[in-house]
């Protein structure tokens, strides 16, 4: 039966469509790198809620000019890369896409650049002496999976619309004019379509499903007492961050609502965690066992990785993720190993986080650890947020490390499966560069 699964994974990676993401994520790996640096170290070090920040006191010591410098310096880092990092993901997309074909890989990377700029191009708010709007939400993470399929198209109307170019064993040469002139069809009809999709993104019924959806998830997700609906909400969650439509500010999330208010007020009145009114509420729950290094549990599976990884490429990444992951900012991860459209790592980071709250559940209903029901700081290692969020219960920082253990033996099996594959996965002789062949 796993034979038959992992052969059926691997077929679906022979399709062009997932060499292309791959390709395009590796590529990518280092912006988003330098994106949850910029961002970790913000929330953590630079942010008033954050972690580093209460510690060493830094508001009372450090100049106002200086944390205000570096809070806009790195806040902008933060925001520059995710804000726009599906323009980065249409432009790689195209290239790539366009290359397996042997067609201008150049001209159609612009082309998707120009083509995502027209889609999230705000129409609601044209105006001649206005400054342009766009909607920032197409332009960022929360759209990947959008840009992905957009850079891809455009790949596709050059392979049928373009001229082949290969300078193997020939003394062509193309001008410049010519090969820009070669673009005019694949780019008009890429406009053309860019339009027209515009058109059902913006003023259709689409537009408001995709700005509502996740948001509503998250609600579900975090603030629900129930703990089937706890689960449904941050599966679905997940899902979406594996697809390529997450936020990369969803994790770590201060939690509000009224459940988590009365615990909190009950645990302060009292003194004690013990008999919370909502002991199974959703956010505390998932926040405190099933949220080591985000959505997925990616914490646990980079620490899997170190372990248990022969591939020199997955231990150099698992290396350079860990810090930022360690500290809740997991982007870079979910774009390095890669977890987004990786098949073989969707059925771990749907279910480990499940199995972790189920067991946290039981552990709470019979009083063997107290909830948790404490708001922790931006930054907090997810293993220790139970710790904290429990003020200080030690039997919990034991539960919880003994999860994450847990965790991370569970994930080495599919580790493996990933080292066994990765020539085939990720040195396949199509994605060598063609033009550099000469």
């Amino acid at each position: 039966m796993l034979r038959r699964v992992i052969g059926a994974i691997m077929r679906l990676n022979e399709y062009s469509f997932f060499r292309v993401v791959r390709q395009t994520l590796s590529m990518l790996f280092p912006f988003a790198l330098l994106g949850s640096f910029s961002q970790m170290i913000y929330r953590t070090f630079l942010s008033q809620n954050g972690l580093f920040y209460n510690i060493a006191y830094f508001g009372d010591w450090v100049p106002d000019w200086l944390m205000i410098g570096l809070q806009s310096a790195f806040i902008g880092i933060d925001k520059i890369i995710f804000n726009l990092f599906g323009i980065l993901v249409a432009y790689a997309a195209a290239k790539y896409t366009a290359r397996i074909y042997h067609r201008d890989s150049q001209l159609a990377g612009v082309t998707g650049i120009i083509v995502m700029l027209i889609i999230a191009f705000d129409y609601g708010h044209v105006a001649i002496d206005r400054a342009t709007n766009f909607n920032w939400r197409l332009l960022g993470t929360q759209s990947l999976l959008i840009a992905l399929i957009v850079g891809y198209a455009i790949g596709q109307i050059y392979h049928w619309l373009g001229v082949e170019r290969n300078f193997q064993g020939t003394n062509q040469i193309i001008s410049v004019r010519e090969r820009s002139l070669y673009a005019m069809k694949p780019l008009v009809m890429s406009v053309i379509l860019a339009m027209i999709f515009t058109y059902i993104l913006n003023f259709g019924w689409l537009s408001n499903v995709l700005r509502n959806v996740y948001s509503q998830m998250v609600s579900v997700g975090q603030n629900n007492q129930g703990i089937l609906l706890t689960i449904a909400g941050k599966m679905l969650i997940t899902t979406f961050d594996w697809l390529g439509l997450g936020s990369v500010t969803n994790s770590g999330m201060i939690l509000s609502g009224g459940p988590f208010a009365s615990n909190l007020s009950y645990a302060l009145r009292h003194g004690s965690a013990w008999n919370i009114p909502h002991p199974f509420f959703g956010g505390s729950l998932y926040n405190s066992f099933a949220s080591f290094g985000g959505n997925g549990l990616l914490l646990a599976l980079t620490v899997a990785i170190i372990i248990s990884s022969r591939s020199q490429g997955q231990h150099q990444v698992a290396r350079w993720i860990l810090l930022p992951t360690l500290f809740n900012s997991e982007y870079a991860a979910m774009i390095g190993l890669p977890i987004i459209m990786n098949p073989l790592y969707l059925f771990p980071i749907l279910l480990l986080p499940v199995v972790n709250i189920v067991i946290a559940a039981g552990a709470i209903a019979i009083h063997l650890i107290p909830p948790t029901p404490y708001p922790v700081l931006i930054g907090t290692p997810g293993p220790l947020i139970s710790f904290i969020a429990s003020n200080g219960n030690w039997l919990v920082l034991l539960f919880t490390l003994a999860l994450f253990v847990l965790d991370v033996w569970c994930f080495i099996p599919f580790v493996k499966i990933i080292d066994h594959f990765e020539q085939k996965l990720y040195l396949d002789p199509s994605e060598v560069d063609y033009y550099a062949q000469n």
